[in-house]
Order: structure tokens, then sequence, then C-alpha cells
């Protein structure tokens, strides 16, 4: 994934001779409202070479959703297709925890040993929050072997005394481990697998089509991922490795790895949680909570000045996106490039999850992501 200036250079450059294409005219479907500019987005899908995606748009009332296909390799979705989404998945592990705070099950303030009192954890979790490890400002960094980590059975504790703690001063570092022992704290307090806790606690009372155990779901019906750069045929991913394993048991010391990235979900129900937060009076979340969650709770710095970060929510302050502050989150993932954003004030949506896609970086917002939503705010949703 290119994550520096220079790797992202370098990938731009060759993303057009070593990439698959995703046709010249990929939109197979437009349901709902008529694109006003349907040519300028079949252009945004061929130069990011997306592959087999879903993309909603929706302002007040109105709604378009857009499906496209590619044939080499041949990806083609549909509105009940299942994405893995990756990182949006932090966004609904957000709105589970505040909603657990709502109800007094879990205090954000509380230290992380708190929640495993039968546990000896390193004295690091003893200063560590929820409300930290939901801002990424606890301090903890992704370990280089953490999906090695997860696969071989290493507890999180284990983890966390071979790779230190960076620092102790509310400073950002973006954390997919910190997310993930959210869900280990959540399987400690209701003693039950945090899959089933999403399920009966999120995705059921929300009516979603989701899912945090890929393994669950008819591989049929979920999108393959392909990496575009470096293009290797007949290496789609259906399922992680991580995703072929059942949560048929709570095991809160080992299952800190689905609650960061490993939602599966169709594109409406993802629509569905971003509603959750922008509509202001929805009646899963308090208000207090919903502010909680939109609010600035750290800084991405001088390498994307526009970005900054709530609970489990990506803040976009960009001139050439839109005129509003933009609220969402992306997912980067074994070659997919998600987003799900709305706009403050308008209240207008954009969501586009795929099945391969460019990994070029503008700062840390993906380059497709800051297309799209210029193409979406600035563009498209005005017109309608």
């Amino acid at each position: 994934m290119p994550t520096t200036r220079f790797k992202n250079l370098t990938y731009r450059m060759m993303l057009p001779f070593f990439s698959p294409n995703c046709s010249h005219n990929p939109i197979e479907t437009v349901a709902g409202h008529d694109l006003v500019y349907a040519c300028q987005a079949e252009k945004l899908y061929r130069k990011h070479h997306i592959l087999g995606s879903a993309t909603l748009l929706s302002s007040e009332n109105q709604t378009s959703l857009i499906l496209t296909s590619s044939s080499v390799p041949c990806h083609k979705a549909s509105a009940d297709t299942y994405f893995r989404v990756a990182s949006i998945t932090k966004m609904a592990t957000s709105i589970l925890s505040m909603y657990f705070v709502d109800r007094q099950y879990i205090d954000p303030d509380a230290p992380v040993s708190s929640f495993f009192p039968c546990e000896k954890l390193p004295p690091v979790f003893h200063r560590i929050t929820l409300r930290q490890l939901l801002s990424h400002t606890s301090g903890l960094t992704d370990p280089p072997d953490l999906e090695n980590a997860l696969m071989a059975g290493v507890t999180f504790p284990e983890l966390i005394v071979k790779y230190p703690v960076s620092s102790s001063d509310n400073s950002f570092h973006y954390s997919n481990l910190g997310y993930g022992i959210i869900g280990s704290i959540l399987e400690s307090v209701f003693s039950m697998p945090v899959s089933r806790i999403y399920d009966q606690y999120l995705f059921a009372p929300l009516k979603m089509n989701a899912t945090l155990e890929g393994c669950r779901i008819d591989k049929a019906g979920i999108m393959p991922v392909t990496r575009i750069l470096p293009y290797h045929p007949g290496n789609d991913l259906i399922l992680t490795p991580l995703g072929t394993r059942p949560l048929d048991i709570p095991d809160p010391l080992r299952h800190y790895g689905h609650t960061a990235g490993s939602m599966y979900a169709d594109i409406r129900s993802i629509h569905v949680l971003l509603r959750v937060l922008s509509d202001g009076n929805h009646p899963f979340l308090s208000r207090a909570s919903v502010q909680e969650i939109r609010k600035q709770h750290a800084s991405y710095g001088k390498l994307s000045p526009t970005l900054s970060y709530g609970l489990g929510l990506l803040r976009i302050n960009d001139a050439y996106l839109s005129d509003h502050l933009i609220y969402g989150h992306q997912g980067f993932a074994y070659g997919c490039a998600d987003g799900a954003f709305w706009e403050d004030t308008t209240g207008r949506i954009m969501i586009t999850l795929n099945g391969g896609c460019s990994e070029a970086r503008n700062g840390r917002l993906g380059t497709a992501n800051r297309d799209f939503l210029h193409y979406a705010f600035k563009k498209e949703l005005p017109a309608w």
C-alpha cells in the first residue's frame, strides 16, 4: 500500500500501465434518481480502475444506487452484495460503544483494566481508557505481525509486552489494535462472542444485513477483493484467514481482530449506519453521544492538515470537496478502497464500496475517495 509520498508517486505512475481496467462502460445499472453527470462518474471508475462496485448517493428523500462491473477480473455488484468494508467497521464499533455508554453498561473514561477484573494486564492498561481507544489517542500502534499474532492465538497483553505503547500524551496514532481491543472489552463485559453482541445490539435493531463473521455468509454473495497493483490474476480474496474462523465462544484476550475492520455489509446497511449519526435525532443514540462521536478529539497533523478524528469518525474540512464539514470513514484492505461519508448541514451522503481500486492516497485520504467526494458534493448532488 502506498503510504509515503514517494511510494504514492511511484504507484500513480505505474497504475495506468500495470492495472486491470474496469471496462470502458463500467456502469451496469442506476436505480433511483438519474445521474446528471453520469459521464463524469464513469471517468472516475476508469481512472481508479474500480472493480465491481456499489455507490450510493443521497440528498433529502432522493437516492441513486450505481452498480458497476468488471470483466478481467470478473466482478459484478448487486444491491444485495456483501462487501468487507474494512475500517468503516470502526464507525459501527463507535456507535455500538456509545449505545452501551448511553445505557451505562460501560464507562468511556474507565481504564481498560477495569473491564478485565479477573485478568492481570500490563500496567499501561491502567491508564488507557475506552475513549482513548475510540479516538486513537491511547498511544497504541499496530505491530508488524498483528495478523500473524491473531492467527497464532497470541493474547493482546502478550502483544503489548512485545511492542510497548509509543506515548502517553494523548497524541494521535491510528491503531487497528486499539480498535480490536474494544471488541475484547465488549466480550469481557457481556460474556458472549463479539459477533453475537453486534448482531443482537446493533445489526438486528437497525435491520442491517451485516456481520463480523464472513464465514457465515454464502461466498457467492460476497464481493471478492483484488489488489490491482501489483495485479496477480486469480488472486481474488473472499475471506481473510481470520475471517474463516467462526466466533463460537467468547475469548476476550484473543478476540481483538474483528472490531477494527472485519464487518461485512451491503451498501444499504452502510447507509442505515450513517443515518444514525447524520440525522441528529435518531432514536438509537442519545444526542449527547452523537455529539461526542462527531466532535474533534485528535488531528492528523501536517501530513493531512484537512483531516481530524472524532470517535470512530473521520472529519474532513476541505473546500475543494465541500463548503461544509464532511464526516464518515474510509476503508483500505487487501486492495479495496471504500468510503462512507455525509456532508454536515445538508445531510447529503456518498458511499462507495468495491472489489478492487487504486490505493493511492492524498495525505491520508484515499485519492479515489477524494475524487468521489468532490464529484458527489460539488457536482452531482447539488444538481439534483
